[in-house]
């Protein structure tokens, strides 16, 4: 989830923390070139949902610009990472042992698809 406005952020992790939840908060950034590029792989599995995909790409601009700042947490640069190495170094900042290994590719591939014609409206 993407969470880029000060009083949601408040509202849901402030809220958590004054409640003694230990939240540990990761801001996944990348480049607005890497978001286009990976937003275009989504819009390939889409027909009608094409709109939504549109805004989304209209609100990189002001999602990178807030997830920059120190406000939100932890950054982790993902341009040059696969989804396991993000993983694995989230795991490995917040001192967890993941427990299951890597997908073997072809399983990451099909869980990749499945994940997109998720999206599909």
């Amino acid at each position: 989830m993407t969470i880029v406005r000060d009083d949601y952020f408040d509202e849901i992790v402030g809220g958590l923390r004054s409640r003694g939840v230990d939240v540990r908060h990761y801001a996944l950034v990348a480049s607005p070139e890497t978001l286009r590029k990976r937003l275009s792989t989504r819009i390939a599995f889409m027909r009608s949902g094409l709109r939504r995909e549109t805004w989304a790409v209209q609100q990189i601009p002001r999602c990178v610009a807030a997830l920059a700042r120190e406000r939100y947490a932890t950054h982790v640069e993902t341009d040059q990472r696969t989804t396991d190495e993000v993983v694995e170094w989230i795991a490995d900042d917040a001192g967890l042992t993941l427990n299951a290994p890597r997908l073997a590719p072809w399983r990451y591939q099909l869980r990749r698809l499945k994940v997109g014609i998720g999206h599909i409206r």
